[in-house]
């Protein structure tokens, strides 16, 4: 199964509250709310100083390459609110990393739940993989109880530069395999 061509018929993903969907150009300013926001970043990267900036980063981070990344979008309000996407897929071992990031004035009311979960099931029913990975910031609890929620695992800690900010952190990295993922299912 070739991921890719998975994930060019998936570029839609609904839940009850959420629509994944590509990235428009449109989606600057409600990206902006975020990206500028040093505070809604503060694990991931620095902060947009500009409208201008966040155009760029659509067009030539999201809609350039636009398979594995979407925007999440809150029914009802037409409203993009984050991004979730595959940072890194690897075909030859059938695993992928997942990066996420909403808009803080939607923390706390399960969204990413909502999403990270959508999108793990996908990843092992309609992509094939068979490992999901997340490397969230030691500091990231918030981070780190969503994985925990979702069914991922820490499995490791380390040292290493923020991949955006060039800064050193230490991360724990969670996994999620396509057995345990059917285990936990199956004790629901």
């Amino acid at each position: 199964m070739n991921i890719y061509r998975q994930l060019a018929e998936f570029t839609v993903i609904e839940t009850s509250r959420l629509l994944l969907r590509p990235h428009r150009f449109k989606d600057a300013c409600d990206m902006f709310e975020y990206s500028g926001n040093p505070q809604n970043l503060k694990y991931i990267f620095l902060a947009h100083l500009s409208l201008e900036e966040t155009e760029f980063s659509i067009a030539n981070n999201f809609m350039r390459n636009p398979l594995g990344k979407w925007a999440i979008e809150l029914k009802g309000e037409e409203k993009m609110i984050g991004t979730i996407h595959f940072i890194k897929i690897s075909e030859k071992t059938a695993s992928a990393e997942i990066g996420y990031v909403l808009n803080k004035a939607y923390w706390k009311m399960g969204l990413m739940t909502e999403a990270l979960s959508v999108l793990t099931e996908f990843a092992f029913e309609q992509f094939g993989l068979k490992k999901l990975e997340l490397m969230i910031d030691k500091e990231n609890i918030a981070s780190q109880k969503l994985a925990l929620r979702v069914g991922y695992q820490g499995v490791s800690s380390f040292k290493a530069a923020n991949q955006y900010t060039g800064i050193i952190r230490n991360f724990e990295k969670y996994e999620l395999n396509k057995s345990e993922f059917y285990r936990q299912l199956t004790n629901l």
